[in-house]
């Protein structure tokens, strides 16, 4: 099934064993999982070879995190509704929680970036999601679940902790509106023509209550929907 993939410029022993300790188990295939640390930017090191970086598997891998993490909750949480459910999925697999789990497995460390680039949220968490698809594909999907559930369920996500944090500033506003009979209104497109950057303005009237920017279209509402609930918390509309 792999047998497409060449021999990658980057493999080495010593980040071989670093890959097998943070996966937990010896790899059939190393290359592909170097291919799922190669971030679109490496052009500029001698890992980078033309059309081979990580979208692809974390195209993947983002469909088999949703799909594993879907299944734990909903074993763990047999009474829960699918709201609860959506939300605490949500608070797991978002953009920022997946590359500090990332950061704290170490594979922000065996990256492959352009050496021009700074630290990236954006980054982390493609590489974690492409591990994932990576382990997918070498291992089956059986390796995928017992990689998420007990290399990150278990050691870093605190589920009655997280059920706690409120994450949801959307419905949080949309209620809010609601309630007090104000229109409020979401409009939500890409920054630019050009641009895979999602920004998301919430307005009352003429004026602005939050203004967010996120790689997907949920991620800018949420940022935005959560400046515009703290400015209704601090008496906004009173000014």
């Amino acid at each position: 099934m792999l047998g497409f993939f060449r021999k990658h410029k980057c493999i080495d022993n010593k980040l071989n064993a670093e890959l097998t300790k943070l996966l937990g188990f010896k790899p059939k295939n190393f290359e592909i999982y170097y291919t799922a640390l190669t971030h679109k930017s490496a052009t500029d090191t001698p890992c980078y070879e033309e059309g081979r970086d990580n979208e692809r598997l974390e195209f993947l891998g983002d469909a088999i995190l949703d799909a594993v993490i879907s299944e734990l909750l909903y074993l763990r949480f047999p009474t829960a509704d699918e709201g609860f459910l959506t939300q605490m999925r949500t608070k797991i697999v978002n953009g920022k929680q997946l590359a500090e789990l990332a950061v704290k497995v170490g594979i922000d460390k065996l990256v492959f970036k352009s050496k021009r680039s700074t630290s990236s949220v954006r980054i982390y968490e493609d590489a974690f999601e492409a591990i994932i698809g990576a382990i997918y594909l070498d291992r089956g999907l059986g390796y995928a679940k017992k990689f998420i559930s007990q290399k990150i369920m278990i050691h870093h996500i605190d589920l009655n902790k997280l059920k706690s944090v409120e994450s949801n500033f959307k419905s949080k506003v949309i209620e809010w509106s609601q309630k007090n009979k104000i229109n409020l209104d979401f409009y939500t497109d890409y920054e630019n023509v050009d641009s895979k950057v999602f920004i998301c303005y919430i307005r009352i009237d003429n004026k602005i209550l939050g203004t967010g920017k996120a790689y997907s279209k949920k991620g800018a509402e949420q940022i935005a929907a959560k400046l515009a609930f703290e400015k209704i918390s601090n008496g906004f509309l009173e000014e």
